[in-house]
């Protein structure tokens, strides 16, 4: 299918379009899992950060006579999963009118990549629906793989098996300093195989007061005779504007010893969370997480529905030399 097309400069004029071409392809996924939240100001929500992206990132829009059919944006990164220049391209960053989508991504990736690469940007990242199976095999199919994963649960009650000498309890800052090796282990099991993400080089209960000290902010944590034995954290912001809905909160952070897992201790903590949830009006809860984290994606997939996927491919920088 040959599109009569013209490529254009991200430019101003074509926010409205743009925002309502990301409306678009939101309301197919709410179809597939029709709790997604939902506003009346999601519009202009999205217009104000697609402006945004339109001043400060790169990319190319598809026009069809007066009208955007299409078009694909993204942000500069520094250092993009590993030591090169890269481009990341967010939930709102791309869009297409569904009958031209498939051959549109295509033609769309291929204008704005021979930019991106003359610019020295050799990692390409992009977040997309996940219901969306046609753009999936679409961009698979132009070199680009998994890696992270955006799912959402309705708050209810859980059922958990909670052995009576396991009590789960929300943290305080006074409790932090017990937390100190778990927080610790936490950042340096990424760097195992196969995730090998590399580790942080902080103070454990620095790091960890620093961000329980931000405004609704909570954590919790499983003890046996008074020792830690994993957390869990929540707050209400992370990776998507759907994860940024008022009625949201997102999991940041979790870990279980690896001594202790199989014993249903992750459960207890989600549970535990579900319960203040439904105390304090949230309908909804979101996590992200790398496809890569083995342990992380069987548990998370239990109790989460994928809504956004993220892949990425790596472009090999020798073609500019």
């Amino acid at each position: 299918m040959k599109l009569e097309i013209q490529f254009d400069q991200l430019n101003g004029k074509y926010v409205n379009a743009a925002a309502d071409l990301i409306m678009s392809a939101y309301i197919e996924e709410k179809t597939e899992i029709p709790f997604l939240p939902y506003e009346k100001d999601y519009l202009y929500y999205l217009r104000k950060l697609i402006k945004n992206l339109f001043d400060k990132g790169t990319g190319v829009a598809a026009v069809r006579g007066e009208e955007l059919i299409g078009f694909i944006a993204g942000f500069e990164v520094k250092e993009l999963f590993g030591k090169c220049k890269g481009i990341y391209s967010p939930l709102y960053g791309h869009g297409g009118k569904k009958e031209y989508r498939s051959v549109l991504y295509q033609e769309l990736y291929t204008h704005a990549a021979e930019i991106w690469v003359k610019n020295a940007c050799f990692t390409h990242a992009l977040t997309f629906f996940a219901h969306d199976t046609e753009t999936t095999d679409l961009w698979f199919w132009q070199g680009f793989g998994l890696r992270c994963v955006d799912s959402i649960c309705e708050s209810k009650q859980i059922s958990a098996n909670n052995p009576s000498n396991i009590i789960i309890r929300k943290v305080n800052v006074l409790d932090i300093p017990a937390l100190a090796d778990i927080h610790r282990q936490h950042n340096m099991y990424y760097g195992n195989s196969p995730v090998f993400m590399p580790g942080r080089d902080e103070d454990p209960v620095q790091d960890l007061t620093g961000w329980l000290k931000k405004d609704d902010h909570h954590l919790w944590a499983a003890y046996q005779d008074g020792k830690p034995l994993g957390y869990m954290k929540i707050q209400p912001d992370a990776e998507t504007f759907v994860s940024n809905h008022r009625n949201v909160m997102n999991i940041t952070g979790a870990y279980v010893l690896e001594s202790e897992r199989k014993k249903g201790i992750g459960t207890m903590l989600l549970g535990a969370i579900q319960e203040w949830l439904l105390q304090n009006g949230y309908t909804l809860y979101g996590v992200d997480f790398e496809s890569i984290n083995i342990t992380g994606s069987r548990f998370w997939n239990k109790h989460f529905v994928p809504y956004a996927y993220s892949m990425v491919r790596r472009i090999d920088e020798r073609i500019s030399t």
